[in-house]
């Protein structure tokens, strides 16, 4: 067993001496303003402060509502709900106000790509008994949470039907996390190259012009 006798350390003092290596800097604007043109893009607007709360969270919600309808605009018609986890969310709000092509990256940075997969009514259930419990990003459906239990579970109008196939539309990376083998192993899944985060931009416009 080992424990430490001693520590130290020495501070050493950041001061503004070096002189900015104007070339460089030159080289690089060109690069920056149109980096910051398009990133400062408005995209559309938020009426209220969305963020992350335990158990619902209406940043994920949104999100959730980007997933599925442009799912279902652009690849299943008949797609039932969406999914978010709140690990995959990197900006823990969205303030009222203008939302920017920047903030919609600052909340989904990845490259994931939109899947959809096909699954029993049972599996969805354990699905969410073992992912949602403790909070997450939905659409499409409500829940209830008891204990460690999704009770309640109402899909399309109806309750879960254990028997029935559901269409879920979720990320690539859940879809082949190999700690979900077990939900989405078996399962039909549709994998695109359609961006989550392209679908986030595409929800927000068509939100505009509606």
């Amino acid at each position: 067993t080992y424990h430490p006798v001693s520590v130290s350390f020495k501070d050493y003092k950041v001061e503004q001496l070096s002189t900015p290596d104007t070339v460089y800097a030159n080289y690089l604007k060109p690069f920056r303003d149109s980096m910051e043109l398009k990133m400062n893009e408005v995209m559309g607007t938020a009426v209220k402060r969305m963020d992350i709360k335990r158990p619902v969270t209406t940043v994920g919600n949104f999100m959730g509502d980007a997933f599925l309808e442009m799912a279902k605009q652009k690849f299943d018609q008949g797609a039932d709900i969406s999914v978010m986890n709140l690990g995959g969310i990197r900006k823990p709000y969205i303030e009222p106000g203008s939302i920017t092509r920047g903030i919609v990256f600052e909340v989904m940075p990845f490259d994931n790509v939109m899947t959809l997969v096909t699954v029993k009514g049972d599996q969805i259930q354990k699905f969410l008994d073992a992912n949602m419990t403790e909070g997450g990003g939905i659409a499409g459906f409500t829940f209830r949470i008891s204990g460690k239990q999704a009770t309640e579970v109402v899909i399309n109008g109806k309750l879960l039907d254990p028997a029935a196939e559901y269409t879920l539309v979720t990320s690539d990376y859940a879809a082949n996390n190999p700690s979900m083998a077990w939900f989405y192993g078996p399962a039909k899944k549709q994998l695109t190259n359609y961006l989550l985060r392209d679908a986030i931009l595409d929800y927000i416009l068509k939100m505009g012009r509606e």
